[in-house]
């Protein structure tokens, strides 16, 4: 994909950067290069506000000589504002003399070293490395494991779980249907030990003409025959 980039570079890397210029040119980039383009007489820096704005990247040829410079940080600091998370990649740090001294917003940008290379794995390294991250052409190679097996200590649980098997019938299990006939059994037998008990506490029966008349408030038996009460135990009604 075709980009615009501005580089910037200090006076004594000027050979380097016109390198880095004309090789981004050749693969079909634009670059802006102010002693290629600022005249006798020219206002640099209105050209370099300009450039800044027109350009999508910066390039920042990293040197021992860059660091320092007067007008090198205005340059890159505007980018980096831009782009303050680093998802355009504004700002591409290109290293071409060994650098200690890199200021902290440009140490931790992903860069370019063009140092201890020859020419041809400098471009490729240029090109490759400014072109903006896409998945592959083609699909990548499997690349098999080779290796021993895992021995039974990192090979994984050797059981397998264990599941209860609950069968169904209409939709209810067997055991919900076991539950509530017990539940049904239990509420019968307490419902008759209930009515057992009351009435054996609150009946009052009397008895006429040979019957026996039990009750709470009865004592002893009264038998009737023929109008002639016989009481075992002459007992009459509290």
């Amino acid at each position: 994909m075709k980009q615009k980039f501005f580089v910037s570079f200090n006076s004594a890397d000027r050979s380097k950067a016109h390198w880095i210029a004309w090789t981004l040119k050749e693969a079909g980039h634009e670059v802006g290069v102010h002693d290629w383009e600022i005249p006798a007489g020219g206002n640099a820096p209105l050209w370099m506000n300009t450039k800044l704005a027109w350009a999508d990247r910066l390039i920042a040829v990293i040197s021992p000589d860059y660091i320092p410079a007067r007008y090198s940080p205005i340059e890159w600091a505007a980018q980096i504002w831009n782009d303050p998370d680093g998802t355009k990649g504004a700002v591409i740090p290109v290293i071409v003399m060994p650098t200690s001294n890199i200021p902290p917003l440009l140490r931790d940008l992903s860069r370019i070293d063009l140092t201890n290379c020859s020419e041809s794995e400098a471009r490729d390294r240029l090109i490759k490395g400014v072109d903006m991250p896409a998945p592959p052409q083609r699909k990548p190679a499997f690349a098999k494991v080779a290796g021993e097996a895992p021995d039974s200590q990192h090979a994984g649980p050797a059981d397998k779980p264990t599941f209860v098997q609950v069968s169904v019938d209409d939709g209810v299990p067997r055991w919900l249907k076991l539950s509530a006939a017990i539940a049904a059994v239990a509420i019968a037998v307490f419902a008759a030990v209930t009515f057992v008990v009351g009435r054996s506490s609150m009946v009052n029966v009397q008895a006429d003409h040979g019957g026996v008349a039990v009750g709470g408030n009865v004592t002893g038996v009264t038998i009737t025959t023929g109008g002639t009460t016989n009481s075992d135990n002459a007992s009459r009604a509290k």
